[in-house]
């Protein structure tokens, strides 16, 4: 950052140099430095766009700063444009505004300084991920024996905070361990949950078929259904997703899911109010 001052310092003593003579190319050498400074803040904004307030309160005054260095660019440019070669007092007032605008940049790299210090020092910080249960119970498999409540909740957190890997062997631990607890459907359910999340459409249809079929006596099924239509939808399956559709409507009526079924149907131009044309069977001629 010091090097970045520097170089810019000697850039303006250029632009005094030339001034004499009216010589704009050091000029537009500064209003690229600038420019390229500019771009340097954006970058760190994105960069660090998620970060804390008081980081990004920190480039936003930055931004500002840049912005206005900018403008007193502009005005010694018009002064330079509009000076006589033997103004002295012109020369001496350039002067002025090139110290001033050193100063500012001094100030606005102290800046960037410190908002690097900062984030290397949030990076140091950063805690690891901390072991989960299930991965503890390999080193030690009688860790398990009481923890499904932890297992399931663990895993489960890891789903709802987009740690999606995690959830899914969160969850596959918590069945092979606990295959018949009360939370085996749920488990199951959100398994295909975390594969639809994360765009894994063919993933998401076989667990979300494992809770159809072997937890058929849950409270999950017309939700599987539900979720396995969708995930055949993104899957250009029409025919599937219309079938598992009108089975949620049909079969579980009073789950929340109908109503959402209903209005998938209607969107694909069906109208899950009338009953399907009946086909006759054509007879052969004798």
């Amino acid at each position: 950052m010091k090097r970045i001052a520097q170089l810019f310092f000697i850039v303006l003593l250029g632009v005094v140099s030339s001034a004499h003579a009216g010589t704009k190319e050091d000029l537009a050498r500064l209003q690229a430095d600038v420019l390229a400074l500019q771009n340097q803040i954006r970058q760190l904004e994105k960069t660090f766009a998620e970060r804390t307030d008081g980081i990004r309160s920190l480039v936003v005054q930055l931004n500002d700063q840049v912005g206005k260095t900018s403008l007193v660019l502009g005005k010694i440019n018009a002064t330079l444009e509009t000076q006589s070669s033997g103004d002295s007092t012109v020369i001496q007032n350039v002067l002025k505004e090139v110290k001033d605008l050193s100063i500012k940049m001094d100030e606005t790299n102290t800046r960037i300084s410190a908002l690097a210090q900062q984030m290397a020092d949030m990076k140091v910080q950063t805690k690891p991920i901390p072991q989960r249960t299930f991965q503890a119970a390999n080193d030690n498999p009688d860790a398990i024996a009481l923890s499904a409540d932890k297992i399931y909740s663990e895993a489960y957190n890891d789903l709802i905070q987009g740690s999606l890997d995690l959830a899914i062997q969160g969850f596959n631990a918590f069945l092979r361990n606990f295959p018949t607890n009360d939370k085996a459907d749920d488990a199951q359910y959100n398994i295909g949950e975390a594969y639809y999340s994360d765009n894994k459409f063919p993933q998401a249809i076989a667990a979300f078929s494992k809770v159809v079929t072997e937890y058929a006596t849950g409270g999950k099924v017309a939700s599987a259904l539900f979720k396995r239509a969708k995930s055949e939808l993104a899957l250009q399956q029409k025919d599937s997703a219309i079938a598992d559709f009108k089975t949620v409507v049909e079969k579980h009526p009073t789950e929340p899911e109908a109503s959402l079924a209903k209005a998938e149907l209607l969107k694909l131009g069906i109208d899950p109010s009338k009953p399907p044309a009946k086909i006759t069977p054509v007879k052969k001629k004798k």
